[in-house]
């Protein structure tokens, strides 16, 4: 038995030389939640690097001589809770330095029972988070920023698409309609899908036309939106005064860009689905 207690006694030792130079503020007190309660019985160094306060400023004083205006009292009520729960209790508030200035405080207190289970003590481990904290708000600053950069560019493409709508129906599809007034049958048909055609810009066809650009050339392209609107070779053929060999190779070749590989595909079909 002795050999035992001596034993304790020397972890009893070891224990205090950590608390003791440990870098957190470590602070021990009484039981009374209450005011005047609970009061400060211990605090290791590391209490005063982090707050200015010498044993003697704060021994039997209240820990709540640590906060000030900015303490969120949400946190000092939840911990209140949890401590008459007999839990452990984490949080993070602004507290004050001796000297008045402000610091985030990370803290967690655990209740110190003795052999029967009974309640004596709290022990508050607290570390300062203030560049941590400092550093969280600059990321928020910059994805606020970001956000409104954001924001700004989503009106500026509204502005644009309705710019263009209003050009593509005040403009230039009444340009179209006189135009066809005066020409034949095939430019007729011809203006009619280039009128269809500037319709789709701000569609969701237009918009996947206009991702197959990466893919067709100009007269692929063209010759792809006369085969969706319907348009036979043949009518290609005398709309862009080319010959039926130079149709079907642009017919092929707007196929395997596509990746289109099943010869029963339909191109008509699978350019309307887009």
């Amino acid at each position: 038995m002795s050999q035992y207690n001596s034993k304790y006694q020397a972890d009893e030792k070891l224990l205090a030389s950590v608390v003791h130079f440990t870098q957190d503020s470590i602070i021990v007190t009484t039981k009374d939640l209450d005011p005047p309660g609970p009061k400060i019985l211990y605090v290791n160094p590391g209490f005063t690097r982090m707050t200015g306060y010498l044993p003697e400023d704060v021994l039997g004083k209240t820990p709540r001589i640590l906060q000030g205006p900015k303490t969120d009292q949400s946190v000092t009520r939840r911990l209140r809770a949890a401590l008459e729960a007999g839990e452990v209790f984490y949080g993070q508030a602004i507290n004050y330095r001796k000297d008045g200035s402000e610091f985030w405080n990370e803290w967690h207190i655990e209740p110190i029972k003795d052999e029967s289970g009974n309640l004596t003590h709290y022990i508050a481990i607290q570390h300062d988070i203030t560049d941590r904290k400092k550093s969280e708000q600059a990321i928020e600053q910059k994805n606020g920023a970001l956000k409104e950069i954001l924001e700004q560019i989503e009106l500026e493409k509204k502005r644009i698409k309705e710019g263009v709508v209003m050009n593509v129906e005040e403009v230039l599809i009444p340009a179209l309609k006189k135009i066809k007034r005066k020409g034949t049958r095939l430019d007729k048909k011809y203006i009619d899908i280039l009128e269809k055609n500037l319709k789709d810009l701000t569609s969701t066809f237009g918009i996947k036309v206009s991702e197959q650009q990466l893919k067709l050339s100009p007269r692929e392209v063209e010759i792809a939106n006369l085969i969706k609107n319907g348009v036979s070779s043949k009518e290609i053929v005398e709309m862009l005064n080319i010959s039926s060999k130079t149709v079907e190779t642009h017919r092929n070749r707007i196929r395997n860009k596509l990746g289109i590989t099943n010869k029963d595909v339909n191109l008509t079909t699978y350019l309307q689905t887009l």
